[in-house]
């Protein structure tokens, strides 16, 4: 109701006419009374702003262009005009409202606003600065707008305009972190890189002990290849705190990048043998390593040398445990970082996040027997941890265990209720998970009620989540039951998800069982054209069963024999190319 009132008032503004002065009294004036002309536009346009509001573009527009007929310096009109043009994409409309707004009250700065932006999104951002210009000038103590048209100016290549903009926000408002901050990449830019650190070093006086300021000058240094004052930088920070991991890092990292190894070595010693700084900072000053050897594996012996030397200072600290252990992990050492996460498990009580990640790292390594013994182990520390349940179960359904895995996950269930108020871990995602699974093992042991709930549960969670409408409709194919709303739901999982063999394979084998043979094959050979089917048994079994019920033997001999060669049902497959049918 508010957005009505505003713009109304914006528009019965548009309608202020200035009462002749009188003879008698030149200094006093009054608004005139509206006439009915006025009163029947003001009705005209609220019309069209209860049509926009509910969404009624195209009333609002006849309605706000018949304002503009009877009256064509309605400002307010040509505005919501424009905001409409705005938001359906056309800019070159929105322009040409907002000018003539502007021009009919150059006072309105959401005139200027909706100019600027329609120019920004057609790219034509010296004309969006330009608005802004005259904007500030309206408004100048509107601080945002000075933001804006630096924006603007940045984005036109006009680096030096846009520092000048913020230095006039500066001399406003004092030095402000933000500010310096924006202007950082256009000197840099520019070429500038004295400027820019001058710039930096204002916080730097305002605030003499705040250390990470000299740290990025030492960055804007080392980033523009000037080791020797990057150097210098870090070294301002250590006269301040001798033992600052963060700066001795870095020291080390500049003289890496000098090509001095020996230096690098050095400085890195000084930090993870230093007992001087604890185990919190050199962890803190470690995992931005650990981060960057995610993304680049070259950086494997350096990072490793780093671990093993906190390790060496604090061999039974989990931190330094954990922290090799992540190490190993991203270096593709999984087998070896096994080893560390279970020793760190076995030294003390961890954190639930070290026990996911072990719980993660079996389940990679496919060691499944691993997996169930430290999820039960999980499970008994942390009983409330809904993660120890649920990989148990992946385990124990990874070796066809189903019963054990079906249990695990209703024990894992039952936490759950009985522990409503403390549930925070057993979140959505989680829990949609361990409704699949419990829907996939259930479907195994023929619990079939349960099967069926466990998926409709699933998709009140997320009715779109094509995995569920996939193995969902699936196991209703198997059963023969509800066959169409299997085949609703594997459409849409094909919808939802392009290209994916087993969704496609879903729907073909649905049509199979619905006898809509020719149909099958269709949707049967647009799954065996992705590269993934012909090494699916279970893909390649269905492939010839359709081509047989269409008559092709020998092409169905074919699949199932193909079938066999990757692994699919011994028994069942021999039969059928011994007997050359389906039993």
């Amino acid at each position: 109701m508010l957005f009505v009132v505003l713009f109304t008032a914006g528009f019965f503004s548009a309608y202020a006419k200035k009462d002749k002065k009188s003879k008698q009294d030149k200094s006093s004036s009054a608004s005139a009374p509206l006439t009915k002309k006025d009163v029947e536009e003001q009705a005209i346009f609220i019309e069209g702003m209860q049509a926009y509001l509910l969404g009624n573009t195209q009333d609002a527009i006849a309605k706000f262009n018949e304002v503009l007929r009877r009256d064509p310096k309605n400002h307010a009109a040509l505005y919501e005009l424009a905001k409409i043009a705005f938001e359906s994409g056309n800019m070159d409309k929105s322009i040409e409202f907002a000018q003539n707004a502007i021009k009919l009250n150059p006072n309105n700065e959401y005139y200027y606003q909706y100019l600027a932006e329609a120019k920004g999104e057609k790219q034509d951002f010296e004309g969006a600065a330009k608005v802004y210009d005259a904007l500030i000038k309206l408004k100048p103590k509107e601080y945002d707008y000075y933001y804006d048209w630096a924006y603007m100016l940045s984005k036109a290549g006009r680096y030096k305009e846009a520092i000048d903009v913020y230095n006039q926000l500066e001399q406003k408002t004092g030095v402000q972190e933000e500010l310096v901050f924006q202007k950082q990449p256009l000197f840099i830019k520019l070429g500038k890189i004295e400027e820019s650190v001058n710039d930096i070093e204002k916080l730097v006086k305002l605030y003499p002990s705040e250390t990470r300021y000299i740290g990025l000058i030492g960055e804007v240094y080392q980033s523009n290849k000037m080791y020797d004052k990057a150097i210098q930088a870090y070294n301002r920070i250590l006269a301040i705190d001798p033992n600052n991991a963060e700066a001795l890092l870095s020291i080390s990292e500049t003289y890496g990048k000098k090509g001095d190894a020996a230096k690098r070595d050095e400085f890195i010693q000084k930090v993870f043998s230093n007992n001087k700084i604890d185990i919190d900072a050199k962890i803190m000053a470690f995992i931005p390593y650990i981060e960057r050897l995610a993304k680049d594996s070259s950086m494997k012996e350096e990072v490793m040398k780093m671990a093993d030397m906190i390790v060496a200072n604090h061999p039974n600290d989990i931190k330094a445990i954990t922290a090799r252990a992540d190490v190993l992990y991203n270096s593709g050492k999984k087998k070896e970082a096994q080893a560390e996460y279970v020793k760190a498990i076995n030294t003390s009580d961890v954190p639930a996040t070290v026990w996911i990640q072990l719980y993660i790292l079996n389940a990679e390594l496919e060691d499944y027997d691993n997996l169930i013994l430290y999820s039960k182990k999980g499970i008994e520390k942390k009983p409330k941890d809904p993660f120890g349940y649920f990989y148990n179960a992946i385990a124990h359904q990874q070796k066809k265990e189903f019963k054990e895995a079906s249990d695990v996950l209703m024990q894992a269930f039952d936490m759950q209720k009985a522990n409503k108020d403390d549930n925070s871990m057993f979140t959505p995602q989680l829990k949609l998970q361990m409704l699949i699974s419990l829907g996939d093992i259930s479907f195994e042991l023929k619990n079939y009620t349960r099967s069926d709930s466990s998926y409709e549960a699933a998709l009140e969670i997320d009715p779109n989540n094509a995995t569920v409408l996939n193995n969902y409709a699936y196991y209703l194919s198997e059963r023969d039951d509800k066959l169409e709303k299997a085949e609703r739901m594997s459409k849409k999982s094909n919808l939802l998800v392009d290209n994916n063999s087993a969704f496609i394979d879903t729907y073909a084998w649905i049509m199979y069982k619905m006898k809509n043979y020719k149909e099958a094959l269709e949707w049967m050979e647009q799954a065996m054209e992705l590269p993934d089917a012909v090494e699916r048994p279970e893909l390649l079994t269905h492939y010839g069963d359709i081509l047989y019920k269409l008559g092709q033997t020998d092409k169905a001999i074919e699949q199932w024999e193909k079938a066999l060669q990757k692994g699919g049902d011994k028994t069942a497959l021999e039969s059928k190319i011994k007997n050359r049918k389906i039993n």
